[in-house]
This record gives C-alpha cells, structure tokens and sequence, in this order.
C-alpha cells in the first residue's frame, strides 16, 4: 500500500529549459523587494505622523491659564549714556626754569658770600659783581666789545623764556586709556610684579526656545520629511507594480509554478496602487488618499482641541481619512507582500 501511495505522488523532476525564465525572476524579485519597502516606508511614515498629532500632541501649543495673573517681565534698565569723548586740552607751556642754586661745597666762603650779598650796601659804596648776580663789569671806553664767554652764554640762554610747545594732536581717550594700562603692565612684568589678566568674556549661552517655536520647529521638520515621501511612495508603488506584472507574465511564459499565488498578490496590489494614487488631480473635491496633506490634518486637529469636534459622523470621517485608510494599505501592501514570496518559492525555488 506505501508504494503505491508513492507512485500516486507528483514528482518534480529539473526543468532545464526554465533556467532563462529563473533568471529573469531572479532580476524582477530584486526590483520588487527594493521598490515594496520603500512604499512600505513611505505610508508607515504617514500613519506615524497622524499618531504624533493626535495622540502624542508634537505639535499643539500649551494653553495659558488665564484665571492665574502673568508673571511681570523685569523692566530692562536704561543703559547710561555714553560719555562723550572730548579732545586732550593741550599741553601747557612749561614754566621757566629757576636759577640753579650753586653747588654746595665743603668750603664756607659761599655762605659767607651770599650773607654778604643779602646784606645792604653801605652809601657811596660799589657794589662789586657777584658770582649769582650775572652782573657784567662794563667795558672801558674804546676797548673793544668783549666775547661773551660760554658759562655766561649758558646762564642767559637758562635764563629766557622757552617757546610754547605746540598743541597736540587730539587723541581719543578710551584709546589713550588703554594704551596707559597696556604699558603699565608692561612695565609691572618687566619689574617682576605679578599683574592681573584681564578676564575672558564670558560665553552667552542661547536663550531656551518657547513652546510656540518648539511646536513650530517639529511641524517644519515633519512636513519637509512627508512632501518627498508623497511623491517618492506614489512612484515606488507604481513601480511595484509594473514589476510585479512583469513577474507573472515571465512565470507564465515558462509555464513555472505559483502562478495562483502571484496573480492573488497582482490584484492585492492594485488595491493598494487605488488607496495612494491622488484622486483629488482627477476628481474635484475627492480628497480620500493615503499620502494626505499634513497641513489639513493640523488645521483638523486643532479645531478638535478647540472643542469644534462636530458631531460622531464627522469624528468617524476625521480618523477614517486619517488614520484608517493608512492602516488598510499598509494591510494590503503587507498581504500582496507574502503573497509574491510564497510565488516566488513555487516559480524559482523549486526550479534552481
């Protein structure tokens, strides 16, 4: 009885003549899985976003209180005014030198000289030229002017009243300032005197951001990452299709196995191709698609927080076009999916 139930067993015996065709299969499997996965991201990422908004609330703004009083700010203080920065008066001329007293000596006689000198003169009597006074004796009639010698030369040139300076230059007085201290402490280090360094600024750091702008920052990043997946899920899931109709008419061509398989995931899939295509180009006002526009569901959202929810038909719309057609997509995408692997085992697979 065993043998005969074997005998009664298909058996599946190498076909040579289906290598071409495997080959292909081969090729049109690997598009295929690049160009699933791909759709499969895209819509994933839609049915994600709607979960960030409804239930994780990534983009709604805290409501302020309003029976609790604002914090007052602190009134910023009036920054003083600037100093006006004048010019340096110039210098003033300098005063006449004195006449340098003479050298003291170890001698007496210039103490007795100069008592003798402050003493008064008795009538009629000459007074005789002092070493301090400068006087000259005259010259005698007819002799000839006599050369002025170089100590007398220098005491009169001592004497007479320098020239004014000329007025210098404005300068700036933060620059002079800076300049003064610079070279003070210059002059400390060079004496060995320990100076203090002037200390670095200090690092502001970036003022923290508001909810307002944190809920603005993630509907900006989120809405950028969407708009490319929109057109790069609709491409993909065309795609797939087209290979996967390909797949099926080179596994009939080779008259290969699994072809109950790979036509249930064709018609699978072109359900799923019918939920993405943008049917609001085609009909007007036909908005139903997978790859929805992002700023109507915000915009929907926040009219449910602000309490205009409408009634329960509106609410089933709101989560049917949101969230529940995503969901059956990913379904039918994630279906044709297993369906294409088991064809492949029977067409490929089994003929290697």
């Amino acid at each position: 009885m065993a043998q005969e139930l074997r005998r009664d067993q298909a058996v599946r015996l190498p076909n040579p003549s289906a290598q071409p065709f495997v080959a292909a299969l081969k090729t049109c499997r690997f598009f295929a899985v690049l160009f699933f996965w791909v759709t499969m991201v895209s819509v994933v990422a839609y049915a994600a976003a709607f979960v960030t908004t409804e239930w994780v609330g990534l983009y709604d703004v805290p409501k302020v209180d309003a029976s609790q009083p604002a914090e007052p700010k602190p009134a910023a203080e009036p920054a003083a005014p600037a100093a006006p920065v004048t010019p340096a008066a110039p210098a003033a001329p300098a005063a006449p030198a004195a006449t340098p007293a003479a050298p003291a000596g170890t001698s007496w006689l210039p103490v007795f000289e100069s008592a003798a000198w402050a003493a008064p003169a008795p009538a009629g009597a000459k007074s005789a030229p002092g070493k301090e006074s400068g006087d000259v004796p005259a010259a005698p009639a007819g002799a000839a002017p006599a050369k002025d010698t170089p100590k007398a030369a220098a005491k009169s040139a001592s004497v007479e009243t320098p020239k004014k300076a000329a007025p210098a230059a404005p300068v700036d007085a933060t620059k002079g300032a800076t300049e003064a201290a610079a070279a003070a402490a210059k002059d400390a280090e060079t004496r060995g005197e320990a100076v203090a360094k002037p200390e670095a600024p200090a690092v502001t750091e970036k003022p923290a951001l508001t909810p307002q702008q944190k809920a603005q920052h993630y509907y900006d990043v989120t809405i950028n990452i969407l708009k490319p997946l929109r057109v790069v899920g609709v491409l993909s899931s065309f795609l797939l299709t087209v290979t996967l109709f390909l797949y099926l008419q080179i596994a009939l061509l080779g008259r290969l196995a699994g072809i109950k398989q790979l036509t249930s995931a064709l018609f699978f899939l072109l359900l799923f191709f019918a939920t993405v295509l943008p049917w609001e180009n085609i009909f007007e006002g036909f908005r139903v698609n997978v790859f929805y526009d992002f700023a109507r569901l915000v915009a929907a959202h926040a009219q449910r927080m602000a309490g205009e929810t409408g009634d329960f038909w509106e609410q089933a719309k709101y989560f049917a076009r949101f969230f529940g057609l995503p969901l059956i997509s990913i379904a039918l995408l994630a279906w044709s999916g297993l369906q294409f692997a088991s064809g492949y085992v029977e067409s490929v697979v089994a003929n290697e």
